[in-house]
């Protein structure tokens, strides 16, 4: 990660990249604001690699809001967007003391500082918290927004209250991997990795990272007791579904996975997901299945009790490429 000389500032007022001896100071500020998680942690940046770099924001000393940066170059063209395999970023603010009106004030103003300095950037793409749902700042500042979805599971400790909750074929695909023999055991990256790469195969689209990009950040969250990876099995060895989980007190996150579609009858994947959520019990407060817009990956999601939460995407980019993207269907 690409670290700013303290030096180094914006004209805006409170504004300036941060420097490595401020990594500290941003990890806590991490741990404390509603928009703060695992993937704005300076370990898991330091992991994606390539050029990352967290603008802070000061009032009276104290840094009290900030966003991570990540630029590419695509066509010569510099493009501050989303590194592969991390949900979502925004502006993480700390919590606001005061009355409702006052703090809601002084949230605008540190976003309007944000919104100012990013219009800038030629080409911004990031999706945003789902705990920071206030992007009107950007949007007078010429951001366009669209909204996505992930599904979440709330208070994860009741886990008797998770298992009433999951539809009947849910657990009837659950039960039908236990008499079938399948169990799920700790696994190595490169068996999830494969196993992602048969679903995207089925699905025909293209891998979207790669298995030393997926290795690094693996064993980067691994080292920080946030990342462990499982599989069902069965009593041929065969693995039928594998994941990668991430997590951190607030969610534990379904990030990457897949498996193999000859066997997906056999409600390993299931199987699977029921063991990923007894696991995160004792680590996190909430399960992430991280979203998805494929109907039937919804679909399976909601299977388990999972509550829709929505999260916004905000973007500005030159009218040409706007023009082009909507072309390519990707708008």
């Amino acid at each position: 990660m690409r670290a700013a000389r303290p030096c180094e500032r914006s004209r805006q007022d409170g504004l300036h990249y941060l420097g490595v001896n401020e990594y500290a100071k941003w990890d806590a500020l991490v741990a404390v604001s509603p928009q703060g998680s695992l993937f704005s942690k300076s370990w898991w940046l330091e992991a994606i690699g390539g050029e990352i770099r967290i603008l802070g924001y000061y009032e009276s000393g104290r840094l009290i809001a900030g966003i991570p940066l990540y630029f590419e170059r695509r066509m010569g063209v510099r493009v501050c967007c989303m590194p592969k395999l991390t949900q979502t970023w925004g502006v993480v603010v700390e919590p606001l003391p005061g009355k409702r009106v006052n703090a809601a004030a002084h949230e605008m103003r540190i976003l309007g500082t944000f919104a100012r300095r990013l219009a800038e950037e030629r080409v911004f793409f990031q999706a945003f918290h789902p705990a920071n749902q206030n992007w009107l700042p950007f949007y007078w500042n010429g951001f366009r927004q669209t909204t996505h979805f992930t599904y979440v599971l709330d208070n994860l400790q009741d886990l008797g209250r998770v298992w009433d909750g999951l539809e009947q074929n849910a657990r009837t695909k659950i039960r039908k991997a236990q008499k079938l023999g399948l169990v799920v055991k700790r696994c190595g990256p490169e068996l999830v990795f494969n196993a992602s790469v048969q679903s995207f195969e089925r699905q025909k689209k293209p891998h979207p990272f790669s298995r030393e990009y997926f290795e690094r950040l693996f064993n980067s969250a691994k080292s920080n007791d946030a990342g462990e990876c499982f599989a069902a099995v069965d009593s041929e060895g065969r693995v039928h579904d594998a994941v990668l989980l991430v997590w951190d007190c607030k969610r534990t996150y379904f990030l990457a996975g897949g498996g193999d579609s000859s066997l997906r009858n056999s409600g390993g994947g299931s199987l699977l997901v029921w063991h990923c959520l007894q696991f995160a019990a004792f680590r996190s407060r909430v399960f992430d299945f991280e979203g998805s817009m494929l109907e039937p990956v919804q679909t399976f999601f909601r299977s388990f009790g999972a509550t829709q939460v929505a999260y916004n995407r905000i973007m500005k980019f030159p009218a040409w490429l706007r023009a082009c993207l909507c072309v390519a269907g990707k708008l």
